[in-house]
């Protein structure tokens, strides 16, 4: 089990040796990023068999702090629903990768983006894996900081690095509230750990703590009812809930890869995702349950309404995305947390999807017309629309009321989610007709439609198709299909909800629960009801008269500009918040900045040269001058007193009798060494020499007379010879 350690660990070490590379990989970054992701899904399969077959388990890598009763353990939950969101994020995530090693190519930041996007998916990962808060937490805060660095990947363009700083100021004011959560929830339980947390939970319901203890006074509050709240204010600002939700729209300024990440399978999906994890201890506050269930549903329904007023489909997509996640924080709050979850992972596979094939599809539309591709004539008749289309918006009907996705809801016991689905279904079925009918004659019949520009290009383009695969016989058969796939899914979901239950604290779906009621099927036909009049709503406005459609536009013009301009939420914002806080910001700059802190600074710079001024003269020139002056002349005045008692008493008497006794030794050395000494040696020397005198005189005389009779030996001998050579 260990080997799972590495599901996050891989993305994680492949960032690394992307950044820590720089430019030395060129355009080779997927290389590194691509196998690191694919083998974080291997082990995510293989995860999910495990836990399938074995069931849930923990990885204890090491204790990081204790102090006191604090422990903090780094560990890994592996769950039910912890393999069921490894699956999507680094499912999802691999695709991403593999998609952008085309779409980024040329890209200035090539290697800087798949980096980034693998310290995105590994913080995900983590989070999703996190056995305690502490762990959440920096996760939390990690992919935060990752989501601005990507949706500012286009330093250059000012609306991308303002949508970053937006979604990133908006989060950190939203995860003030994670944080105190998470320091409420460890103050009322001693520990961090998760299922530690929701073990001790329900037997903490009457605890209570009081939190003005510090200053002395008594407000004592239930934690159990509080922490959700602050829990959830970090989910509203992740997944993007009113009124949070402002940052997702301009998101969009990310690359194509990126919003499907985002969109699809990390950040928005943090927010139900902690629900549903915390789920045991939420559902115990049923004042938390009602507003995060109020909260969920009025998200979904503005942010529904304001993408049918968009006409950028970027701003369509990401209200959508609002929209979505809205409903499945809805859910968490009606109990209904499994049917977050199949919502969830359904919208991550669908916004994938939708994102990468979109893109590449708009990218061949434009260059169609930029090759001067022409336009398709609208069809003519329009019977065959209108009855396809009545065809598509039965349905919804089908698939919601037809099996047991109605238990998959009640499978929590309460009963605000089965009254919930019955709402939700019904509006859903209503909008959905309506959908379908406005979209497959706004598509087929009303000429051009918008889409994305390339990258760097501004304004939309526009494209007609003609649908010549659209006739009544392929829609019937469409219809079967979908009948039969609801069946399908009847099974599917039954085995989802056994699969989550443990994961949940809940019992799951009976065999009982899970067959089909006997007799009529009300709801079945309510709802069949429901999608004809939805159709037949959005006919009868299509084939208004005009006049009525007048005074009808009239009536809803206020509301759609209000729905057009998103609520004017960021105007709001901007009006009241943004705006006075740059206002407050100049004024302290003025008052605090200019006239205190300039003014406190310049007078203790006054102050100091004043005092340093009375230092001088109280210090340096009365004290340390006087002092100096003081010592000088004591100096001097001891130097004379040394000199007279020293010098003059001392040090001349010391010479003088040196002098006079060294005369007298002197005198005493003449007399003795030279008188007595010197003259008795020099006599003797004198009759040494004399007698040396009178040995040389006598050896002179002997050796003249030997030398003469050597020279006439000579003389003679060569007079001899002299004459007997002649």
């Amino acid at each position: 089990m260990t080997l799972f350690v590495l599901i996050p660990l891989l993305p994680l070490l492949a960032s690394l040796i992307l950044l820590l590379g720089g430019r030395r990989w060129g355009e080779s970054g997927h290389r590194i990023g691509i196998p690191a992701i694919g083998l974080s899904f291997g082990l995510s399969v293989a995860a999910f068999i495990d836990v399938l077959r074995n069931g849930p388990f923990t990885i204890s890598l090491y204790r990081l702090f204790q102090s006191g009763s604090l422990t903090i353990d780094l560990t890994l939950f592996v769950d039910q629903l912890t393999v069921l969101l490894l699956l999507l994020v680094t499912g999802v995530s691999a695709i991403v990768h593999v998609y952008s090693s085309r779409y980024m190519i040329g890209e200035p930041r090539y290697n800087r983006f798949f980096a980034i996007i693998a310290l995105f998916t590994s913080t995900m990962i983590l989070l999703v894996m996190s056995g305690n808060l502490l762990m959440s937490l920096v996760s939390w805060e990690v992919m935060g900081i990752c989501s601005y660095l990507l949706i500012s990947h286009a330093a250059e363009r000012p609306s991308a690095c303002r949508a970053a700083t937006k979604a990133f100021l908006v989060n950190a004011v939203a995860d003030v509230g994670f944080s105190f959560g998470i320091i409420l929830t460890f103050f009322t339980f001693g520990t961090l750990d998760i299922q530690t947390i929701l073990a001790q939970a329900e037997g903490m319901q009457d605890h209570t703590v009081n939190i003005l203890a510090w200053m002395g006074l008594d407000l004592h509050i239930h934690p159990v009812t509080l922490i959700p709240f602050f829990l959830f204010m970090g989910a509203m600002g992740k997944s993007a809930q009113m009124p949070f939700h402002v940052w997702l729209p301009f998101a969009m300024e990310a690359p194509t890869p990126v919003s499907a990440l985002i969109h699809a399978a990390t950040m928005v999906n943090a927010g139900p995702f902690l629900l549903v994890r915390l789920s045991p201890l939420i559902a115990l506050s049923p004042s938390a349950m009602a507003f995060i269930a109020i909260i969920g549903a009025t998200t979904a329904v503005f942010a529904g309404i304001v993408s049918l007023t968009q006409s950028d489909i970027k701003k369509i997509l990401a209200y959508s995305t609002i929209s979505q996640i809205g409903f499945m924080v809805m859910a968490c709050g009606l109990g209904a947390f499994a049917v977050a979850i199949f919502h969830l992972l359904a919208h991550g596979c669908y916004k994938a999807y939708f994102f990468l094939s979109t893109g590449n599809a708009l990218r061949s539309v434009e260059r169609h017309l930029e090759h001067g591709g022409h336009k398709h004539p609208a069809p003519e008749r329009m019977g065959s629309l209108h009855g396809g289309a009545l065809l598509l918006a039965l349905i919804p009907p089908f698939v919601l009321f037809s099996g047991s996705y109605e238990n998959l809801w009640g499978v929590t016991g309460f009963a605000s989610a089965t009254i919930g689905f019955k709402v939700i279904g019904l509006v859903t079925v209503f909008v959905a007709s309506q959908y379908i009918f406005k979209g497959v004659a706004s598509l087929f019949a009303h000429g051009p439609k918008t889409y994305w520009p390339a990258s760097g290009q501004q304004g939309l383009r526009t494209q007609s198709v003609q649908p010549r695969f659209l006739n009544v016989p392929l829609l019937a058969g469409l219809f079967l299909a979908t009948v039969f796939a609801g069946g399908l899914l009847t099974l599917t979901w039954e085995w989802f909800a056994n699969f989550l239950a443990p994961a949940l604290g809940l019992p799951g779906i009976t065999a009982d629960q899970g067959a089909a009621q006997p007799g009529f099927p009300v709801w079945l036909a309510v709802s069949l009801g429901v999608a004809v009049a939805g159709w037949a709503y959005a006919y009868s406005t299509q084939i208004r008269p005009r006049h009525q459609a007048s005074r009808a536009n009239a009536t809803v013009h206020r509301l759609y500009v209000l729905f057009w301009n998103k609520g004017y939420f960021d105007e709001i914002y901007d009006a009241y918040l943004v705006t006075p806080t740059v206002r407050l910001a100049h004024w302290l700059w003025r008052i605090v900045d200019l006239r205190l802190i300039d003014r406190f600074i310049h007078s203790i710079a006054t102050y100091s040269v004043s005092f340093a001024r009375l230092l001088w003269r109280i210090v340096d020139m009365r004290v340390i001058d006087q002092f100096i002056h003081s010592v000088a002349t004591y100096s001097v005045s001891f130097a004379r007193l040394l000199w007279q008692i020293v010098d003059m008493r001392v040090i001349d008497r010391f010479i003088h009798f040196i002098a006079n006794y060294s005369v007298v030794f002197a005198r005493l050395l003449w007399r003795i060494v030279d008188i007595r000494m010197l003259d008795q040696k020099v006599e003797r020397v004198a009759g040494q020499v004399n007698t040396a005198g009178q040995l040389l005189q006598e050896m002179e005389s002997r050796t003249i007379e030997r030398q003469l009779l050597v020279m006439i030996f000579w003389l003679g001998a060569m007079t001899a010879l002299l004459y007997f050579l002649v």
